[in-house]
């Protein structure tokens, strides 16, 4: 099997074509896939195996690492709303709680 040629846009092997987003979609449009949407795919396929003959404790415990991750992809796109940089290239700060009081350092 070749080595997968890999660009920040695209990911490449002898059976996977994957073309991600490349550039802002305001600016260019939907051009490619998201991580989520590349996850979205993973879990669909382990739902699959878990619900037919092939469940496992390992397929399980993959599927909730894939859960894990698309939810802290969408949590990382909540806070950059918030924050007024989605569909731009700047960052994004670590902390929401100094702009908005919906959260509490004492869980409270």
């Amino acid at each position: 099997m070749e080595n997968p040629k890999i660009k920040s846009y695209q990911f490449e092997s002898e059976f996977i074509n994957i073309k991600f987003q490349n550039g802002l979609p305001p600016e260019v449009g939907i051009n490619g896939a998201r991580i989520e949407d590349i996850i979205d795919v993973l879990i669909a396929r382990l739902e699959a195996f878990q619900l037919g003959s092939l469940p496992c404790r390992e397929n399980e415990e993959a599927l909730n690492h894939l859960i894990t991750a698309r939810d802290a992809m969408m949590r990382r796109r909540k806070r950059r709303m918030l924050q007024g940089v989605f569909n731009t290239m700047t960052p994004h700060a670590e902390r929401t709680e100094d702009l908005h009081h919906e959260f509490s350092a004492t869980g409270a």
